[in-house]
Parts: structure tokens; C-alpha cells; sequence
């Protein structure tokens, strides 16, 4: 076993932190020591939040003609993908998709719209809709930059969790997007966060970045203390500026998750969007690499998995998922 990495994750485990020079030492691996780094990627992901995989279910609340130019996204009216619009969704159909994240055994509902901010009607419209549902399950929301305002109606309304990505490092930032800031995403982590919600903030990884960009992101999310990391990584739209982009390969997708655990050892990070389409066979291994959560069901503009296989998939792993009011819920092995 590689013995500075066995240092590394004893250090961890004891409640030490990575500093950058030990991020790069985790960069450099590679060959059999990768499977040293899951090994200790995993023993940090049991120490610090045992057998349980936390499981977040999605919706579109309004989709397509988003003003942002996204590098990678289908939504952006800057590009023709052939993504259905489609307006903000009722208060019925909202409802709809919460008693359906509950059915799934989904522990949370996460509600997204496209665009920069909600105009004042949409905000309150859908506060009513979460009220609604509130009781129900646990809401997260991404809805763009926030005001203090909007922030603040949103956690009176019963929304726990807010979702707002950096995406990428400052640096690489403004090669993705140009019509906002990463000042911005800042400032709106910021917001939600004086608001008294929890905070969701991730990146998106295959869109071009350097391995270094990806230490910023981790070292920079720490810095922040947010609460859950997601994991996205690129599943290439036609018609998108990064339709070209070769994906990652499961390795390195892996590896990525790994240097995420031992840099945020105590935080949920959660694998997102492209874990189908760029892991393949290789789902299962994301938890061995420190994952301690994931997207089930569909996407915002992609399929993913049906619930059930994923349930299975955790099952099968002598895993168990935590639904909504914290209660273990074992999976079916048959």
C-alpha cells in the first residue's frame, strides 16, 4: 500500500484536513495506487457517514429559454438542442412530483428553473406550491441568483436546501459562462445561506478544466462550509458549445470523487448528472471511491436510471438508504 496515501487517510480519519500540497500528492496517483485511494476514500466515507446513501429526486419546475450562456447546457436560448420550454409548472403538478419523490423513496425533492432569477409572480406562486407539499417532503431549490428577499420567502415557505453550483474555479469560470459572474454564485451562496438554508454547491467536471481547477473547486467549497457537494460530470448535448467534449473515463471519474472525500471528508457529496451515461458499468464503484449520495430518477433535459435498479444497486452493496424523516429504509435484496 502506498504509504503516504495510508498517512494522508489515517490523518483524516483523525480528523485532520488535507492541505493543497497533500490535494496534489492525491492528483499524481495513478496505476494500482488508485486502488489505494478508494480504499481510504471509503473508510473516510463510512467513518464520517456510515452505511447510509442519501437519495434526492428532481424536477423540472420550469424548463428551457434561459438567457445564460452555459457552456454545457441544454437549456440556454443561446442554442438550438431541441429542448421542450416549458413555463412554470402549477401548484397541482408540483404536488404531483412530491407525493412521486415520496413513492420513489426519494429523501428530498429538488425543484429547478431555468433562467437567471424567478420574476416576483413566479417566486410566489411557487412558495404557495411548497407550502403545500412542505409537510410532505423535504424541499431543496435551484433557482438562480437570489435576492435577500427571495431567500427569505423561500425558507419561510419551508424550503430546506439550496441549490446554486460553482460549477467550475474561478479561474476556468468565465470559459463556461459569460453573462453572469463567478462573484455572483457567490454572492448567492451567501444569501441562502444568511437565510437560515442549507447549501448545495458543486461543479461539473469534463467540460474542459485542468485537475487543478478541480482542487480549487473542493478547497473553495470548504472554505464556503456547505453542507452537500454535487458531482456533476458533462453528458454532451448536440447543439451545445462542449458537444464535442470527450467524457471522463470511469477511472477518472472515480478518482475525482475520491480526492472530493478526503478534501470534504464530513460533507454529503452526492453524484449527479452524467453518472449513467460516463460510469457505465461502473456505478456501483462510486461509493467505494467516497460517494455518499445520488440523483435517482430522471434529469432536467436527460434520462437517468429507474429508482428501483439504483435501490438495488445500494442493496446489493450491503448499503442502506435514508429517506426524508431520517429513518433507515432497507432495500429489497431479492
Amino acid at each position: 500500500m502506498n504509504a503516504s496515501l495510508k498517512e494522508l487517510g489515517e490523518k483524516v480519519l483523525s480528523g485532520g484536513q488535507v492541505n493543497r500540497e497533500e490535494a496534489f500528492l492525491l492528483l499524481s496517483l495513478k496505476g494500482e495506487s488508485l486502488h489505494d485511494l478508494f480504499y481510504w476514500a471509503n473508510a473516510i466515507r463510512h467513518h464520517y457517514k456510515g452505511n447510509e446513501i442519501t437519495c434526492c429526486a428532481i424536477m423540472s419546475a420550469k424548463r428551457g429559454k434561459c438567457p445564460e450562456d452555459c457552456k454545457f447546457c441544454a437549456q440556454s436560448l443561446w442554442y438550438e438542442t431541441g429542448v421542450e420550454d416549458i413555463p412554470l409548472v402549477r401548484e397541482e403538478t408540483f404536488r404531483e412530483n412530491a407525493l412521486g419523490a415520496v413513492a420513489s423513496r426519494a429523501s428530498a425533492l429538488g425543484m429547478v428553473t431555468s433562467g437567471k432569477r424567478l420574476s416576483h409572480g413566479e417566486l410566489v406562486s411557487l412558495c404557495r406550491a411548497i407550502r403545500a407539499v412542505s409537510n410532505t417532503t423535504s424541499i431543496h431549490a435551484s433557482l438562480g441568483l437570489l435576492t435577500n428577499e427571495a431567500a427569505k420567502l423561500l425558507k419561510l415557505s419551508g424550503v430546506k436546501r439550496y441549490n446554486h453550483n460553482l460549477e467550475t474555479s474561478r479561474r476556468f469560470f468565465p470559459k463556461l459562462c459569460t453573462t453572469h459572474t463567478y462573484e455572483d454564485r457567490l454572492t448567492t451562496i451567501s444569501v441562502a445561506k444568511e437565510a437560515g438554508m442549507e447549501i448545495c454547491s458543486g461543479g461539473i467536471f469534463g467540460v474542459g478544466e485542468s485537475p487543478e481547477d478541480r482542487l480549487d473547486v473542493a478547497f473553495t467549497l470548504r472554505e464556503l462550509e456547505v453542507d452537500t457537494v454535487p458531482l456533476n460530470f458533462l453528458h454532451s448535448i448536440p447543439g451545445t458549445p462542449l458537444e464535442a467534449n470527450h467524457n471522463l473515463s470511469p477511472i477518472d471519474i472515480l478518482k475525482i470523487i475520491a480526492i472530493f472525500r478526503f478534501i470534504l471528508p464530513a460533507n454529503e457529496i452526492k453524484v449527479a448528472g452524467g453518472r449513467q451515461k460516463n460510469l457505465r458499468s461502473m456505478q456501483s464503484w462510486i461509493f467505494y471511491a467516497g460517494a455518499s449520495s445520488i440523483i435517482v430518477g430522471d434529469y432536467l433535459t436527460t434520462k437517468g436510471s429507474p429508482p428501483e435498479e439504483d435501490f438495488q444497486m445500494i442493496a446489493d452493496l450491503g448499503l442502506k438508504v435514508r429517506n426524508f424523516h431520517g429513518i433507515q429504509q432497507k432495500t429489497s435484496s431479492k
